[in-house]
């Protein structure tokens, strides 16, 4: 038999004390799936330790069960016992090691809290057999595919992100109306202990819209088990997208003319690109020559890349100022053979550069923690205002902006066309003249 990066027991009536003080040997590797995989059935069953608790039994008949020990009450005073997790495998029912690993993590959470883990797996079993089939992912599916048409591309990416690699794997298979406000606060708990706060946050929005979704299909009732509340934030405080302070404009334009970062001429023309329109990365990178219409001088934006667009179908756009005008003229020198104008030579997902590029770029000028490609939309409003003094619903609107409020987006249909050509023609301007060369 192959040595294992983790010891095992063989012969199950052993004491399993060993395994878990390490007298058993104990791994220099993480264990994996490859070695999961390997551990081959013996005349008794054996479990070998996947780590941190987590254990493989291996039964004759080959099927492999994840067992997690653990002591409750917690503390050394408490019994240790087992809780069976499930077999392992990736078909209905059965959990995959990673899956496996993120149930302990949950369940240890709600066992530090008090609850007894045993107690919580037949309060589970009870409720899913008085209750409907209806599990969380296929309530989580409904709910994505009915938000498809109405959420930007970047925003449904995030989401099914979100639900696939850290949801999905701890309540998936679960029926939705099973799940309870402690498991959801536990699962919370869980990312934030890996110090991601904000991501936690994010994280249990998404759970909590999927759940929205299922009490207006009545397979869940209220209240929300992940609505807000004061005790389930989890205090991170949102900053703001790094910005030049005006006096470091001209520095910043010197370093992307003598191109300080290194970078090739598509990246140098997607951040010039950025600094002239000061749209979001989403919108301007994935641009088609197709958009722009050189006679009239327009660059428009389909509503599908435009942040809370996709549902109205309204296109944003951008009146073209002539060092934008230029800046897009030198590169259809370079890309105009493809429909995008910022062709990427290497090939890597999508026929575009990547949406990180800009940012790529201005990190390794040497600006990082100083500036973001988001942050321009902060420089163009801040200094719109103070310098140009424009009106602040001129830049707003320009920078594809709904007006505020439901009445004003249904019936105020402005578009302040005229005064944002100006402003862009101002705005590129004093670009220049403060450094910027296209």
């Amino acid at each position: 038999m192959r040595n294992f990066k983790l010891g095992y027991l063989v012969g199950y009536s052993q004491s399993h004390v060993g395994v878990e003080s390490g007298c058993w040997g104990i791994a220099e590797m993480p264990f994996t799936d490859s070695d999961l995989r390997s551990l081959q059935p013996q005349a008794k069953r054996f479990r070998a330790s996947a780590g941190e608790a987590l254990f493989v039994e291996v039964y004759p008949s080959g099927g492999r069960y994840f067992v997690w020990r653990h002591r409750f009450p917690p503390g050394k005073e408490g019994k240790l016992r087992d809780y069976q997790i499930g077999p392992y495998g990736k078909g209905p029912g059965q959990w995959t090691l990673r899956e496996a690993r993120q149930e302990r993590d949950r369940l240890d959470v709600l066992r530090r809290q008090g609850e007894d883990p045993r107690e919580l797996k037949a309060e589970r079993r009870q409720s899913i057999q008085r209750t409907g089939v209806v599990t969380f992912q296929k309530a989580a599916e409904e709910w994505i595919a009915g938000n498809t048409r109405k959420l930007a591309a970047t925003t449904l990416k995030d989401y099914k992100n979100k639900l696939e690699n850290q949801i999905l794997p701890v309540f998936g298979r679960r029926s939705i109306k099973a799940i309870t406000r402690g498991e959801c606060l536990a699962f919370k708990r869980t990312i934030e202990a890996r110090g991601a706060l904000n991501q936690s946050d994010k994280v249990f929005m998404v759970l909590r819209l999927v759940f929205s979704y299922a009490i207006d299909q009545e397979w869940v009732s209220d209240p929300n088990p992940a609505r807000n509340s004061r005790h389930s934030h989890s205090g991170h405080i949102t900053r703001n997208h790094p910005s030049l302070d005006w006096n470091d404009v001209p520095g910043f334009l010197a370093d992307l003319a003598r191109n300080k970062g290194n970078g090739d001429p598509i990246a140098i023309a997607s951040v010039k690109v950025l600094l002239l329109t000061f749209m979001r990365v989403g919108a301007v990178v994935p641009g088609e020559w197709a958009e722009i219409d050189w006679q009239q001088r327009i660059w428009t934006i389909p509503a599908k890349r435009m942040k809370g667009r996709n549902a109205t179908r309204q296109e944003h756009l951008i009146p073209m100022s002539q060092p934008l005008v230029d800046a897009l003229e030198r590169l259809r020198e370079q890309t105009g053979d493809s429909p995008y104008i910022f062709q990427s030579s290497r090939g890597k997902g999508t026929e575009h550069i990547a949406l990180e590029t800009p940012n790529h770029l201005i990190k390794r000028m040497g600006y990082q923690g100083k500036l973001v490609a988001h942050g321009v939309r902060s420089l163009a409003l801040t200094n719109g205002q103070d310098i140009l003094k424009t009106p602040f619903h001129v830049i707003d609107l320009q920078m594809g902006h709904k007006p505020p409020g439901k009445v004003r987006q249904a019936y105020d249909k402005a578009q302040y066309l005229e005064e944002r050509t100006v402003f862009m023609k101002r705005w590129a301007d004093l670009l220049l003249e403060k450094g910027l060369v296209v």
